[in-house]
């Protein structure tokens, strides 16, 4: 490939320390002036290293955030959890929320879901409050009953007017107010005994309303009781009935 004159195809290269601009038959390359220069570890000066996936394709996820918040969201339920332990109520408030209507939150203030209905049913005397009502109003009433059958003096002249009324007189009505104190002193001792079982019964919370009507079928029974037993001592009164019979 040599020809005349020592010419070569191939520029002839000069040593590396000659300056290329005066060497003959040299490549000349020019140097430009937009390079920046470079530092020890190959990367220009000026410009700053670029962020960890700054120049990840579209649509990439950077694995060490996925990473920490799978941790912050094991983190928060397990405080969810340690607090649920701790205090179940309000667990409680949501379930019963969920049944009446409000899942997932609980009710307000001025509402009362299903399962929370049957504990604000509650009274603080007595299971219910119509209960402790009517427990407190069949005690008022026997109260005034008892008061009523304290005037002996009276009882035995209602009595007295009712047996002549409705059987014959008596040959010795005032044996009826003996009768009519053993009813005043009965009556005074079984409605303590009443007011006594319904007050316990209504601070246990327990259903009473059935005290009273049991101490009023109580006392009516003792009531009748002595009277019977007085009326039939009495001879008018029995020849009265003997003759009713036929006898």
């Amino acid at each position: 490939m040599s020809g005349v004159g020592n010419w070569s195809s191939v520029p002839r290269r000069e040593p590396a320390d000659q300056d290329p601009g005066t060497s003959v038959g040299l490549e000349a390359r020019g140097v430009s002036t937009m390079s920046a220069p470079v530092t020890g570890d190959g990367r220009p000066q000026g410009r700053p290293a670029p962020g960890y996936g700054e120049y990840a394709p579209e649509g990439w996820v950077n694995p060490v955030l996925v990473e920490q918040e799978r941790q912050e969201q094991e983190r928060q339920e397990r405080e969810r959890q340690a607090g649920e332990q701790q205090d179940p109520a309000p667990v409680a408030r949501v379930r019963d929320g969920a049944r009446g209507g409000l899942p997932g939150r609980d009710a307000p203030s001025g509402t009362v879901p299903g399962g929370a209905q049957r504990s604000m049913a509650r009274s603080r005397f007595g299971r219910t409050p119509a209960d402790f009502v009517l427990t407190v109003g069949l005690l008022a009433f026997g109260l005034v009953s008892v008061v009523q059958s304290l005037s002996v003096g009276q009882v035995a002249s209602t009595v007295r007017r009712t047996l002549e009324t409705q059987y014959t007189e008596l040959n010795d009505p005032s044996a009826l107010s003996t009768a009519a104190a053993v009813v005043a002193i009965s009556n005074v001792v079984v409605f303590a005994l009443v007011a006594w079982w319904s007050i316990r019964r209504l601070r246990a919370q327990k259903r009473t309303f059935w005290v009273p009507l049991v101490g009023a079928v109580v006392a009516t029974a003792v009531s009748t009781i002595a009277f019977v037993v007085v009326v039939m001592q009495d001879p008018a009164f029995v020849d009265f009935m003997l003759r009713q019979s036929g006898v």
